[in-house]
């Protein structure tokens, strides 16, 4: 006798055995019970989730010798019939082959026949969406209007492809995808009945990789029972499938915390030696972060129910040194990397290249935050900027900065042409000094970082202190407190300071605040600088646009006019 596949012999034959579909089950127990059996039915939903199955018990029950009855006997020559796919009263077609107006005419014309043994005719068109527009247009008006004694069962994993004129005429019952453990408990009943030893571990593995499909997962544990002799084991499972052992995912994570980049790359390395599917290696590791943020958020009870106790223990243990932030910009790189491993030839290189930037903490900002940021920077500098209609045109891209070489002492001021060893101490600086060299400060900030300059503008010196290094108050109106903002950042400030220190010949050190009132002779400095733009000096009407180069790290591309 010719070996019977798990999943032909394990099949449904009562709608008791029929799992994870209780609603659709008790619907069609009670309208037989009741004989409020309709025309047509249409059974919809992902594959392996027991469609046909249903519609084959279904028909039994209305064929059986001792019905209509939910319960058929399947002792009887209908029942066997149904069962063996010989009854003559029981067609199954296949919509995929049977697709043309032609066979759906042939159809239309066999079901005005009468059954041969049982009360009904009954069609079963599976993927019943294959067929063609023309056909269905056949079709309608016997589905709309059969025989008495003709039943129609539609099934199809694409209900969005079945037309709506099809639709209206059926009842309409939706398969879902089988949970986890309904399938477990199942992969537990057959190995006891076939007599074979199974780990926990291989159980689950076999589950998850079905996807809440019962077929595949019977199709997977009779293909692993093969290939292990009656002893299954999570590594049997893993080998014969391809899935990956999340503790590589574990290892990836901690290199990414540890920010060792080889250790990424000798993941990737080997896993190409392994032969293992670098995108569905990038998925899995995706499907890993996943089941981390969830955890993380607390939601580990909505969307892990596939993972066992231990496993969501030691995810917890290592959710704990992670932020949402970081997994969601971990998520993020690695989507779009997985984008481009689809795009190129070589898989390798983008997942190479995002776990090197994984590694090197960089992810991708949000793109609402980013849009927030520039909103805010708008909003702000509309209030700072004297001509908002030129922050439009566009501005030469800027050069990277270079190293500039120490000004001549000839086109320093006066009071600062003295070499550094005749400026013992900080003390002598002055606030004259200071803003005779503030000209030349901005000219040469300009050629380094014209926004910088462009803040700087607006700005004035206030005041020196005796201290060591001098320290200069730069202040800015309130109207200007974005400004003052921007440049009282460390490395912004480093610029500052190292460029007027230069410019003095001796340290100074900057401190940018909020004045009510800037002094006269800075505000004839600044209005001095606020004088038609020039080559040497910055035009604020341009500080929109290269605050908006600087936010996104890019430059201005020159155009026409």
């Amino acid at each position: 006798m010719s070996y019977l596949v798990f999943a032909r012999k394990y099949r449904p034959r009562t709608f008791l055995e029929i799992l994870g579909q209780g609603p659709i089950v008790t619907t069609l127990t009670n309208a037989i019970r009741q004989h409020r059996i309709a025309h047509a039915y249409l059974f919809s939903g992902p594959r392996g989730t027991g469609k046909t199955s249903t519609a084959r018990i279904f028909a039994k029950g209305l064929n059986c010798v001792e019905g209509p009855t939910p319960t058929p006997c399947l002792k009887c020559d209908r029942c066997q019939g149904i069962t063996e796919g010989r009854s003559l009263d029981v067609l199954e077609i296949d919509g995929a082959s049977n697709r043309g107006i032609d066979q759906i005419r042939a159809l239309r014309e066999h079901s005005r026949f009468t059954p041969a043994a049982g009360p009904f005719k009954v069609y079963i068109i599976d993927e019943v969406h294959q067929i063609t527009a023309e056909g269905f247009n056949a079709l309608l008006k016997t589905l709309e209007e059969p025989p008495a004694h003709v039943l129609f069962i539609l099934a199809t994993t694409a209900p969005h492809k079945v037309p709506g004129t099809i639709l209206s005429r059926c009842q309409r019952y939706d398969f879902k995808r089988l949970p986890l453990s309904e399938i477990a408990a199942k992969i537990k009943s057959i190995a006891e009945e076939e007599k074979l030893k199974i780990t926990e571990e291989a159980v689950v593995g076999i589950a998850r990789a079905a996807a809440g499909s019962l077929r595949d997962a019977e199709s997977i544990l009779d293909q692993v029972a093969a290939f292990s002799g009656g002893k299954i084991r999570a590594e049997d499972v893993q080998t014969l499938l391809g899935t990956i052992d999340e503790e590589i995912f574990t290892e990836a994570v901690a290199a990414i915390q540890a920010r060792e980049p080889v250790r990424l790359l000798k993941l990737v390395a080997d896993a190409v030696n392994d032969g293992t599917d670098l995108t569905q290696w990038c998925l899995s590791f995706l499907g890993f972060l996943r089941n981390l943020l969830l955890i993380k958020v607390g939601a580990d009870r909505l969307g892990l129910e596939e993972l066992t106790p231990e496993s969501i223990q030691k995810l917890s243990k290592l959710a704990e040194g992670l932020t949402i932030e970081q997994l969601t910009g971990f998520g993020q790189v690695l989507t779009s990397a997985i984008e481009m491993m689809r795009r190129v030839g070589e898989p390798r290189i983008p997942l190479e290249m995002a776990l090197v930037r994984l590694s090197r903490g960089e992810t991708v900002a949000a793109v609402a935050e980013l849009l927030d940021r520039l909103e805010e920077l708008d909003q702000r500098l509309q209030r700072g900027v004297p001509d908002a209609e030129a922050a439009g045109r566009v501005v030469p891209a800027e050069p990277q900065p270079q190293p500039q070489p120490q000004p001549k002492p000839e086109s320093r001021p006066a009071a600062a042409s003295q070499p550094a060893s005749s400026r013992s101490s900080s003390a002598s600086v002055t606030l004259e000094q200071v803003a005779a060299a503030w000209p030349n400060l901005l000219e040469e900030l300009h050629r380094q970082k014209a926004s910088t300059a462009a803040y700087l503008n607006e700005a004035g010196p206030v005041s020196v202190d005796g201290a060591d290094p001098a320290r200069l108050v730069v202040g800015f109106p309130k109207e200007f407190k974005f400004h003052q903002e921007a440049l009282d950042r460390p490395a912004i400030r480093q610029v500052i300071d190292s460029t007027l220190s230069a410019l003095l010949g001796c340290p100074v050190r900057c401190a940018f605040e909020i004045v009510d009132q800037l002094p006269a002779r800075a505000q004839a400095a600044a209005a001095e600088q606020q004088g038609p733009p020039s080559p040497g000096k910055p035009n604020p009407a341009s500080v929109l646009l290269n605050s908006v180069v600087d936010l996104f790290e890019g430059r201005v591309l020159p155009g026409e006019g």
